[in-house]
């Protein structure tokens, strides 16, 4: 399966220096099985990704049953529609934090 995953250079962020932005398939379980949008808080150094354990923001793009590439292709061009939305609530919530 493929994962879509871009970082995006932010100032201001109180514990942080990046943004994640990915958009993953996942199989369900304690959420709902589908494609998902996910922004988080990062700091990028020397090659290694750190983060707060729950912090960020996800929001479900679409449900399905099964992976697939062309639905994966999908919902990557729907995550463009809602990324600047999920990008200003986690601002939000890194100033205020």
């Amino acid at each position: 399966m493929k994962m879509h995953e871009k970082y995006i250079e932010r100032d201001g962020l109180k514990d942080a220096t990046h943004l994640q932005v990915s958009v993953y398939y996942t199989k369900g379980g304690a959420i709902r099985r589908g494609y998902y949008l996910s922004v988080k808080p990062v700091t990028l150094a020397r090659n290694m990704v750190s983060y707060v354990l729950l912090s960020g923001r996800s929001k479900l793009l679409f449900e399905t049953q099964r992976y697939s590439a062309k639905q994966f292709d999908s919902a990557v061009s729907l995550a463009n529609v809602y990324e600047d939305e999920l990008i200003a609530a986690v601002v939000a919530e890194s100033k205020a934090a």
